[in-house]
């Protein structure tokens, strides 16, 4: 078992470089060598040594819900091209789950896991971030990797030169920092500021600062209806959009603002605020609206598991992405939530338990029935119904 656990550790991709600077287009890559690499005939290979093939490095991660159907774009790909293009996709994940990644989706994609000098050579903050290099080991694209297609391939193999949207991205960006430093903690503030370039969205809730819980929001580099939905406290499921989205798509830089709100007082008067003032400022309006449609009903099927999740701690924690979720101190109704992000349609809350819960939930996203096997475990089930959910109607 010990000797398992190294080889799982020693998967993680190693790489020697003599050039430990940014690349950019037009670069010639360097001897990279490529250790430990998964679901490859060699375990240890050079880019320098794949010239010939055009080759399609994809930096990504399993628990990235956009990565998914991107990785699954490149997999076609590398089965159409198999002998003109190697996809190699370096993942932000355990080892572990990338083996199940792999294990359940079969490919010729090889893979391997992030490294320090990779990321010196390719920086990136905002997934998934693609690497096109062309059969003479020349970069010629560093975008997003929606954006490889095969037509873009088409194009490479022939020697045509392609022009693939640049992905700019600010690495010096601390999204550690407070982006709207405030000299007085005890200030009153609201404060709306177009985006910051080359940042992803974000927003903080300051659940562990004793200066600003419960009276400070930020939100970074969002849209006007994402910003609505986030001080409605609404998920995607629960929004209806009776505007044209396309006019406030966030693939538009200028479509994307920031805000921060700080209030004398702990409590709800912060979302109120914020949203009054986007409805003083742009056209986009919301409101609160009552329907009938379908949903997922969480409900208990064994309350002697639900009844092992309360509480038994002090400090309240939560944390998730992608395939997992881990919290302390929390209520149902903020699982639900999470779970709501992994449903098509909204999760209505019918366990009626009332009790802090602590917990922590892993599914494997490929494996078939994975996400209802996890929550049986837990006491849980999701069932198809209709009820009268309150929606945000977004509109102009």
């Amino acid at each position: 078992m010990k000797n398992i656990i190294l080889w799982l550790m020693l998967f993680a991709l190693t790489s020697t470089t003599y050039a430990q600077t940014k690349l950019k287009i037009g670069d010639k890559v360097p001897k990279v060598q490529l250790s430990n690499l998964l679901n490859s005939r060699d375990s240890e290979v050079t880019l320098t040594d794949l010239e010939g093939k055009i080759v399609i490095i994809d930096f990504w991660a399993t628990w990235c819900g956009p990565c998914i159907p991107a990785m699954k774009n490149l997999i076609k790909l590398q089965d159409e091209f198999s002998n003109d293009i190697q996809v190699i996709g370096i993942a932000e994940d355990k080892p572990e789950r990338l083996q199940r990644f792999i294990n359940n989706t079969p490919s010729k994609v090889w893979f391997g896991l992030q490294t320090e000098s990779l990321e010196t050579l390719f920086p990136y903050r905002i997934l998934s971030h693609a690497i096109v290099i062309n059969q003479e080991g020349t970069i010629v694209a560093i975008t997003a990797t929606d954006h490889i297609t095969k037509e873009v391939i088409e194009d490479i193999k022939v020697g045509k030169s392609i022009t693939l949207p640049y992905k700019q991205e600010n690495t010096a960006f601390d999204y550690n920092a407070d982006p709207f430093p405030v000299k007085d903690s005890k200030a009153e503030r609201i404060l709306l500021t177009a985006g910051f370039e080359g940042v992803s969205s974000y927003s903080r809730g300051y659940l562990n600062d004793e200066s600003f819980n419960g009276r400070r929001i930020t939100i970074i580099n969002s849209t006007v209806p994402s910003m609505y939905r986030s001080l409605y406290r609404k998920t995607y499921n629960r929004t209806v959009f009776e505007i044209d989205k396309e006019k406030y798509s966030y693939k538009d830089p200028k479509n994307k603002y920031c805000l921060d709100i700080i209030t004398k007082n702990k409590g709800d008067k912060m979302y109120d605020i914020g949203i009054k003032k986007l409805e003083e400022t742009f056209p986009v309006k919301a409101k609160l609206e009552k329907r009938t449609i379908p949903v997922y009903v969480l409900s208990v099927i064994d309350r002697t598991k639900l009844k092992k999740l309360k509480s038994t701690t002090k400090q309240r924690t939560l944390e998730f992405r992608g395939y997992e979720f881990h919290a302390k101190k929390i209520h149902m109704t903020e699982f639900r939530d999470y779970i709501e992000n992994e449903t098509p349609v909204p999760v209505v809350d019918e366990t009626n338990y009332m009790e802090f819960i602590d917990i922590d939930f892993v599914f494997d996203p490929q494996k078939k029935d994975s996400f209802k096997e996890e929550l049986a475990k837990i006491g849980l089930k999701l069932s198809k119904a209709e009820r009268e959910v309150e929606l945000l109607i977004i509109s102009e």
